[in-house]
Formats: structure tokens, sequence, C-alpha cells
């Protein structure tokens, strides 16, 4: 996985925040509905008026902290929806790939398993991949190879977690920022007109509190996924490492030091020597 968003996630989350604005387009009618009314001379109650805001309504009104915090909210939802699809031991070791690599290795074949690591770019094809190419410098160097290539792919797949963590940090700081410049505004607005109107100083004070609710809004979620990825990940990384290490633990080692895998006529040994019962010379 990469460090930062690719084209696909982009264009993932470009549509679902199409989408989004789509729903909160449909609430639109009802409020134009009720300001035509409200415009005509009809007689709303202070209370129904509010309680007949939209979300739309509320977004639009609400200043630039709400609307950072739609857009984060999206991320997050992308993040989420990410992690429940890769962070999984089947994602990481398909069962076929898995399968397909018990067969090669069993047999000896380690030049074709290596050429299929390269045509399957999983977690699983990644790290065995490279333990191959280490298999004729013997067992320490297999598992070391495995260890680093394992940890290495670890952090690439959990860096998109991490993102969860940022923006549940970030977001109520930015809810809050929205709310303090709206309450200035208000009190500014107070001290120029006086308080003849307290019903509007305290629809404008319940408009700017509503960027710290959006903040904790899109925080909470944030965090909780956070937390639930990081002990899914470690859960699927640690399986899927076991199955690796099997795939290595009834290899001759001593049989195939020296093999050459992973370069153009690998499976060779690099002094001539024995490959799948054949003498060959490097």
């Amino acid at each position: 996985m990469m460090n930062r968003l690719s084209l696909r996630h982009l264009l993932f989350l470009l549509v679902l925040a199409v989408g989004v604005v789509g729903l909160l387009e449909l609430s639109a009618p009802a409020l134009h509905a009720q300001e035509a009314a409200a415009t005509a001379g009809d007689t709303i109650a202070p209370k129904a008026v509010a309680s007949d805001k939209t979300l739309m309504h509320v977004i639009t009104h609400s200043g630039f902290a709400v609307w950072i915090c739609a857009i984060l909210s999206i991320v997050v939802t992308g993040f989420i929806i990410e992690g429940f699809l890769k962070l999984r031991f089947e994602a990481l070791a398909p069962k076929a790939q898995l399968a397909r690599l018990q067969e090669l290795i069993s047999y000896g074949s380690y030049q074709e398993a290596w050429q299929f690591c390269e045509e399957n770019r999983s977690f699983l094809a990644r790290v065995v991949g490279v333990a191959l190419e280490r298999i004729g410098r013997g067992h320490e160097a297999v598992t070391h190879a495995l260890d680093e290539v394992s940890s290495q792919q670890a952090v690439m797949l959990k860096a998109n977690m991490n993102y969860l963590s940022v923006i549940g940090v970030v977001t109520p700081m930015i809810g809050l920022t929205g709310t303090v410049i709206g309450m200035i505004s208000a009190f500014n607005s107070l001290g120029a007109s006086g308080i003849g109107d307290p019903s509007g100083l305290a629809a404008a004070i319940g408009e700017v509190l509503t960027s710290t609710a959006a903040g904790l809004i899109v925080a909470i979620p944030g965090f909780l996924f956070f937390y639930v990825f990081k002990n899914k990940a470690q859960t699927a990384i640690m399986m899927a490492d076991f199955a690796i290490y099997r795939l290595f633990e009834n290899i001759p080692y001593e049989h195939v030091a020296g093999m050459v895998v992973g370069q153009p006529g690998g499976g060779a040994f690099e002094n001539g020597g024995e490959v799948g019962g054949e003498v060959v010379s490097a």
C-alpha cells in the first residue's frame, strides 16, 4: 500500500463526495419552500424554523470549519472502507496464491515460484519473492529477508491507517477554531447593534457551535477505527507471517546452497549443480 493516496483512492473519494452532495441536495427543495413561505408572510415560530433546517442548510450556514470537517468525513469513510477490505488475512495471503507457492516450493521449483511472486504483488508475494532470492545463501539469510521485508510491508500497509489518527487529532481543533471565529463575529455584531434580538444571537451562537460538533463527529469514528484497524492489522500480519514461514521450514538449504534465484537463467547453481534432479551449469 502506498504511503500517500493513489489516483484510484482519489477517484473513489471524489465519487463518494459527489454522492454525499447529491443526497444533501435532495433535501434542499424543502428548505427553499420554507424560505419562500416565510417571504410571503407566513408566520413560522422560531423553534419550528430551527427544527426544519436540513443538513445542507447547517453546512452552508456554519462557516468554513464545517465544510472542512465534511470533506474530512469523506476521507475517513474512504480509509475505513479500505481498512476493512485490505487488513484481512485473506487479502494479505490469498488462498490461491498460498496454495500455488506451497506446490512450487515443495517441488523445488524456486525460480518458477519467484516468477509467480513477481506476477502477484500481494503482501505474501512480495515477502516470499525477496526470500526466494536469498535461498542460496542459507537459512539465516532467508530468515533475515523474511523479517526485514515483512516489517517494511507492514509499515506500508498501516500508512493510511495512521491518517485516521491524524484526522482524529486535527478535526476537533478545526471545529473549535470555527466556533471561536464565529463567536467573535457574533459578539462583534452584538456590540454594534445591541441586544434587541436575543433569538437572533442565540441562533448565531447555535450555528457556530455546530463547528465544534462537526469536529467531534468526525474525530470519534477516526480514533475508534484507528485502534480497531491497528489490532486488525497486527492479527492479519501475524497470521500471514506464520503462513510464510511455513513455506520455508522444509527447504533443504544444504542442497540448494549457491543457487541463484530471481535472475535471468535463475534456478541454476553458481558453480554448477543439480536443479530438480538435473545437472546444470551456471
